[in-house]
């Protein structure tokens, strides 16, 4: 069945609470009968009046896929995805092209997603805001705020304000389709965290946790002319396990006596990205304290470490992996 995009209004906060569809904002004349779709959700609107919500899988983008996007303007990117019925952590990897960036943001379960770090952050990689101050992992200063976090190469500044932009719906399998309205994107210092070189892959981690939610939606802000981005999103799954000491102070050597989970980084320009297949954490890496990487190891700007097999510390500030050396032997 073809699909067709137009500019609808509905008489409620949201689309699954409305109770009719209209195609003016006064809200006056009513829609024709017919199936409506927004955000995963579709419904039937007869003689006037929307029938139950439903959720569309259909309409969702299938974890596991890859999209890439390439436009001559600015744009506003709104893609659905059905994660299915599995927990565990979903991961994203997102290209942002070789020298404008763009924001990204993920829903899942009412909960916005938009933390982010890539491979050798921290190891030759330095991640700043727009102004210039160095963070653990880009969305730092972002965090709670529900904006976009804009990764990529700082070659070009998003911060301000861009009218105009052109709103596009992900449409599977045909791709990002525009719905013919235009938005304002506006972005800060602290939503920016980008790199000095050509953009790396970003990972980010969403963890899915209630079987019965399987909608997740990604947004990308391009408010920058002539975008170019890719991402792909994994299917939840569990994360990578690895053995250490309780969290420490200091680099002493300790026995292993728990375990922990980490996020592997990747490379490439393209979907599928190539994923790391280090079996325990790299600097640069996200880890976590449960497997669908709900909660990030020592969240806080105080280093601490965990040893590994009596042998690395690894040195673990606000989630992520800043540093490993050696562990002290006890005297």
């Amino acid at each position: 069945m073809a699909t067709s995009y137009g500019t609808y209004y509905f008489d409620g906060i949201n689309f699954s609470q409305a109770t009719s569809i209209y195609t003016d904002a006064a809200l006056t004349t009513l829609a024709a009968n017919g199936w409506y779709s927004q955000n995963g959700i579709v419904r039937q609107q007869l003689n006037g009046v929307l029938l139950n919500a439903q959720p569309c899988n259909d309409c969702a983008v299938p974890c596991g896929s890859g999209i890439s996007a390439n436009f001559s303007g600015t744009g506003h990117f709104n893609a659905d995805v059905d994660l299915a019925n599995s927990n565990g952590a979903t991961i994203i990897y997102a290209w942002m092209g070789s020298s404008i960036p763009d924001g990204i943001i993920t829903n899942y379960n009412s909960i916005n997603y938009n933390r982010l770090t890539c491979k050798n952050n921290h190891n030759g990689v330095v991640i700043t805001e727009q102004d210039g101050t160095v963070v653990d992992y880009s969305g730092f200063n972002n965090q709670g705020t529900n904006l976009p976090t804009y990764v990529g190469s700082n070659s070009y500044s998003p911060v301000g304000s861009t009218t105009g932009v052109t709103n596009y719906n992900y449409v599977n399998p045909t791709g990002y389709q525009t719905l013919g309205t235009t938005r304002t994107i506006s972005a800060v210092n602290t939503q920016v965290g980008t790199t000095s070189s050509t953009s790396p892959v970003f990972t980010m981690v969403v963890p899915k946790t209630v079987t019965s939610v399987t909608n997740c939606n990604v947004q990308i802000f391009a408010p920058i002319t002539g975008t170019l981005f890719r991402w792909q999103i994994a299917c939840p799954t569990a994360l990578p396990s690895f053995q250490g000491s309780a969290l420490s102070a200091a680099t002493t050597c300790l026995a292993n006596t728990a375990t922990y989970y980490f996020v592997q980084n990747a490379i490439g320009t393209s979907p599928p990205f190539t994923v790391d297949s280090n079996t325990t954490p790299e600097v640069g890496n996200f880890v976590f304290l449960d497997v669908n990487g709900s909660t990030y190891i020592n969240d806080s700007s105080t280093i601490k470490y965990i040893i590994i097999d009596l042998t690395f510390a690894l040195g673990i500030r606000n989630g992520v992996v800043v540093s490993i050396q050696s562990c002290t032997p006890v005297p």
